[in-house]
């Protein structure tokens, strides 16, 4: 009885689910799964569309208690069901409940190692959690021991008192506990990075250490119990005073600072340099080559810069792709134990520098680096071109500088300002801005020749189907370069993408430099347009890119590229590209091993790691391949292909060194059209950048093969991990 009650409940939340009535489809199936523990298993797939559809109504209704309501009620159907275990653990990261998000994801990677989503999704919180800044810097061993070195020969023993701004892990704070100060007051923003701090000081002794979670600009004197006479900070990013430096000392000379306190660092500079590197030039702006090609010649086209007024990048990583066209120069200097030039620094407007060009040729990048003078004696540089720089920080990029050719001796003048306490390079002239997946794309010269050398073959192929005025294309890439391709052989119809209304309008200009028709261009702008919006249009031609910048698949764009190729190519015409290899290769690198995991040697043998160790990720993005110095353990093979990726497989790669492994590089080769010559991502000036996946802990190969397991979600999401036994 009671199961035949099940099975009608069961029966009437499939009706429900039919009429897209989720509500009641939701309530119905809860109750065929209260009568019977069979229909659990046998209605979970449906079950996860009906919770998937009505959580997402609620959720733009606003009614978020509702949605946590229902997931809790699918986990008491499905306590050990990695699927719900996700999505709850989804609904609370969204919702800010990270410690308890965190918990769902664990249980969801230990019930199921190969479901890829929770363990990408842990990823990320990992990475809004720590920061993976703290990795690279916690690694410097260059500038771990100039700061002990500092603190040893300032602090005053048994007399002095410490104040340790952004005390991250709390490393300057031991240093300092080693001199016995009378006490120690440290704060974070943090509260991952407070409690962290709080662990490994009590562990290591420090009795007479306070930490506060909170900014320093926040805090009341009477919160660290009086003012301090020595102060300890790293706050310093790329560009120097990014990290709100200035603002802070200034407040704790007010508030927090003796009067005859001292500050470590005791000062600092910043230099600028001229160079040449069309590597970052491409990464910034568009090249002089392609605005040729599209007939813009004159126009300066940057991305879009949003709030950043610079980049970081590794600029030692270019090698003989950089060349420095003029010797550095000091952009300005501050004494951080002067109140006075702190306060006249932040005020002042307008900073002015000329550099003389070493010899002629062309200068389309300016470079920041900075000296911390921790004390008299004791310096730290970040400058590219030193052996003893300090790795923590990269340098800066001022990405804005039109590219001007010069001659030997030639007086370059640079203007730049504080802006809001930051360093901003003021601007050459008028510049037009683009999404960086545009510009990107646009500066990728190789997949750009191969766009270009599929056009023949693909209108010889279109011309057997209908005449070139009667062809439309749909063109999903960030620019739509094969539609303008056909567009100016006469083509009837472009339908492509755009980011924002400043994308749309380059598109038009470019359209109409080329002498297109607007007429015959329809551009959708931003990212909500959605599937529905294709109506009943059909296509001769369906080119989608798939990719995100980084190196993931954006599986938006992937789900939209097969419903056009299912739904809206007409039958017989042209899917691009025809195939997505992945492609992987075993790799030992010293690059990655320090901007991933700590090593305890680095940090004076203090027990820091085993803290930091379960924030490590097992994925990064953005890794530009060919600057990552790395050595080969395996050759390049492939890993599957776009279209075949299905629940897990084991590929085993040959070995051809060995070594401990630091991860598993990931990138793509890209078939545009059948035949036609494959397109690597690896590769300088590839638009896509490539993935790691790390191997955690490091594995020791040896022997011919390793095995390397693959493992894809229903959705496309992928994943690749070593099984070999660790040494």
């Amino acid at each position: 009885m009671v199961e035949d009650l099940a099975r009608d409940y069961a029966l009437a939340a499939r009706q429900y689910s039919a009429k897209a009535c989720w509500p009641k489809a939701f309530d119905c199936y809860m109750m065929a799964f209260e009568r019977s523990i069979d229909m659990r298993a046998l209605h979970e797939p449906d079950f996860r569309q009906v919770i998937s559809r009505l959580n997402e109504l609620l959720s733009l209704a606003g009614k978020m208690e509702d949605v946590f309501f229902n997931y809790t009620r699918a986990l008491m159907m499905f306590p050990n069901n990695s699927y719900f275990l996700n999505e709850m653990g989804k609904f609370l990261f969204r919702s800010g409940f990270y410690s308890q998000a965190w918990d769902h994801f664990e249980d969801a990677i230990r019930l199921d190692c190969t479901h890829v989503d929770p363990e990408k999704n842990l990823n990320s919180l990992k990475n809004l959690l720590v920061e993976r800044w703290h990795f690279r810097m916690l690694n410097d061993k260059t500038r771990n021991e100039a700061y002990r070195r500092a603190i040893r020969d300032t602090l005053i023993p048994h007399k002095d008192t410490v104040l340790d701004l952004g005390t991250g892990t709390g490393l300057l704070s031991l240093y300092a506990n080693e001199c016995a100060p009378r006490i120690i007051t440290a704060c974070d923003g943090s509260k991952v990075m407070s409690e962290m701090a709080r662990a490994i000081t009590q562990e290591h002794g420090c009795e007479h250490l306070l930490i506060i979670n909170k900014l320093s600009t926040e805090m009341k004197l009477q919160e660290i119990g009086g003012k301090r006479s020595l102060l300890l900070t790293e706050m310093f990013d790329a560009g120097l005073f990014g990290e709100h430096v200035l603002q802070s000392l200034i407040h704790a000379w007010e508030n927090m600072i003796t009067d005859d306190g001292r500050v470590i660092p005791n000062k600092a500079e910043f230099f600028i340099m001229g160079a040449k590197c069309d590597y970052l030039n491409e990464r910034y702006q568009l090249s002089s080559s392609i605005k040729s090609f599209l007939k813009i010649p004159t126009l300066n086209v940057h991305i879009i810069t949003f709030d950043e007024t610079y980049d970081c990048e590794d600029v030692h990583l270019y090698g003989d792709d950089i060349k420095y066209m003029t010797e550095p120069q000091s952009l300005m200097q501050v004494d951080f134990n002067s109140y006075i030039e702190l306060k006249n620094l932040i005020e002042k407007d307008h900073y002015e520098v000329e550099t003389v060009a070493l010899e002629r040729g062309e200068i389309n990048t300016v470079i920041g680096f900075f000296n911390l003078y921790l004390t008299d004696n004791v310096t730290i540089t970040t400058d590219p071109r030193s052996d003893q720089r300090a790795n923590a920080w990269q340098q800066a990029i001022f990405f804005d500088k039109i590219p001007i050719e010069v001659e030997k001796n030639d007086v370059i003048p640079m203007q730049f300002s504080l802006n809001g306490g930051k360093l901003t390079m003021c601007k050459d002239d008028a510049i037009i801005r683009i999404s960086s997946d545009i510009l990107r794309f646009l500066n990728d010269t190789e997949f750009l020749n191969a766009i270009s050398g599929c056009i023949g073959t693909a209108c010889v192929y279109l011309g057997q189907m209908v005449e070139m005025c009667q062809v439309t294309i749909m063109d999903l890439c960030p620019f739509p370069m094969f539609g303008l391709h056909l567009l100016k052989r006469g083509a009837k119809s472009l339908t492509c993408c755009a980011k924002t209304d400043s994308d749309k309008r380059f598109f038009n200009k470019v359209f109409q430099a080329n002498d297109i028709d607007l007429s015959n261009v329809n551009i959708m702008v931003g990212e909500e347009w959605s599937q529905d919006g294709f109506g009943e249009e059909k296509y001769h031609v369906v080119f989608c890119n798939i990719f995100e910048v980084c190196g993931e698949i954006d599986f938006r764009l992937r789900e939209t590229a097969d419903h056009l190729k299912h739904h809206h190519l007409i039958q017989g015409g042209l899917s691009l590209p025809a195939n997505v290899k992945i492609m992987g290769q075993i790799v030992k690198s010293n690059w990655l091993d320090i901007n991933n995991r700590l090593f305890d040697e680095n940090v004076s043998n203090y027990k820091i790691s085993k803290h930091l160790s379960s924030y490590q990720v097992s994925q990064n993005y953005c890794i530009d391949f060919s600057h990552l110095e790395y050595t080969p353990l395996s050759d390049p093979v492939e890993l599957g292909t776009i279209d075949n990726l299905t629940g897990s497989e084991v590929v085993d790669v040959p070995i051809i060194k060995e070594g401990h492994s630091s991860g598993i590089l990931c990138w793509y080769t890209i078939e545009l059209m059948k035949d036609a010559k494959e397109v690597s991502t690896n590769r300088k000036n590839s638009f896509i950048d490539g993935t790691v996946f790390m191997t955690n802990p490091k594995i020791r190969l040896r022997g011919r093969t390793a095995q390397v397991l693959r493992c894809c979600d229903a959705d496309g999401l992928f994943k690749f991990t070593m099984h070999v036994e660790a040494t």
